[in-house]
């Protein structure tokens, strides 16, 4: 007897595919953006197998949430970064 129940990674996948005429609708640069969200929800999959939860978009959108919000505090983070910098001190220029 076969497997009945895809696995997250597969439900995933369709999923994605099933934006395709929504990603084709998007100007390049937009593409490129939707991809980097589809890519955040792979790289949550475990994550999101673990949720089991029954509308596979929520965890795109949760691990699209988690992914982008990283990313924002980690800019956050070299912001201050640079701003406790003396002025004058060695910037890009001195890299």
């Amino acid at each position: 007897m076969g497997r009945t129940v895809l696995s997250y990674r597969q439900a995933l996948n369709r999923e994605v595919e099933s934006w395709g005429e929504f990603r084709r609708g998007l100007s390049p640069a937009d593409q490129a953006i939707f991809d980097e969200v589809a890519n955040l929800a792979r790289q949550h999959a475990d994550a999101s197998s673990l949720a089991a939860r029954p509308v596979v978009v929520e965890n795109v959108f949760m691990s699209a949430i988690v992914g982008l919000l990283g990313k924002l505090k980690a800019l956050e983070a070299r912001v201050d970064e640079l701003d406790r910098r003396p002025p004058g001190g060695s910037g890009a220029a001195g890299r």
